[in-house]
């Protein structure tokens, strides 16, 4: 949704632009990394609780007992930990991602496009 939405605004007439669509998707995939940071740091911390010297968070069971846990040591800011390195990691490979996915669209098409063309002038 994000990158649909920042491609229509930065390339309205929706023409292949490969530098258009690396940065659309970089910017969609910083979004979806900051949207879901929350979660990440829960799953992080059900992930490493065997290893915690804290017995409440080595006894965590699901993932609203973890939010408790790291709502009452770190407060709300705690959810966002890590954010800043999780959304600059993550930019990088939503850009070549959604790059590739355009470039190997805009290439299907005038492959189809030319083969319906050599179809028509074949008639």
């Amino acid at each position: 949704m994000a990158y649909e939405s920042l491609s229509k605004v930065m390339n309205p007439r929706r023409e292949y632009d490969p530098i258009t669509h690396c940065v659309a998707g970089g910017l969609a995939g910083a979004f979806a990394a900051g949207i879901t940071t929350p979660l990440d740091v829960i799953k992080t911390l059900l992930q490493t609780r065997g290893m915690s010297q804290q017995a409440e968070i080595r006894n965590v069971r699901g993932i609203f007992e973890g939010a408790a846990i790291i709502k009452r040591q770190f407060g709300w800011k705690g959810f966002m930990r890590g954010w800043r390195p999780r959304i600059i990691s993550t930019m990088p490979s939503t850009a070549i991602c959604w790059s590739s996915y355009e470039m190997a669209k805009a290439y299907f098409k005038r492959t189809l496009r030319e083969e319906h063309e050599a179809q028509i002038s074949n008639l």
